[in-house]
């Protein structure tokens, strides 16, 4: 698929196609890495990287419930 570049203030843009963005996930507000290799520009989304450190930092003790009754066997389960 061709496009054109366009002036957008001092530097340029890129616009891409519906099809292009959904296939590569990218909505509005997404991040993306830009670089050159071998002359070709290359555009990768980036997806946030969690760590179970900073996931748990604000876990307080409250946030802890009790188990969770789910019913009499229905079928073969194993309980």
């Amino acid at each position: 698929m061709n496009t054109n570049v366009a002036k957008w203030g001092n530097s340029l843009a890129l616009r891409l196609p519906r099809s292009i963005a959904a296939d590569a996930r990218l909505r509005e507000g997404s991040n993306v890495e830009i670089r050159v290799v071998d002359g070709s520009v290359v555009i990768t989304p980036t997806r946030p990287k969690y760590r179970l450190e900073d996931l748990l930092a604000d876990y307080r003790e409250e946030h802890r419930h009790g188990e969770v009754e789910r019913g009499r066997p229905v079928g073969k389960e194993e309980w």
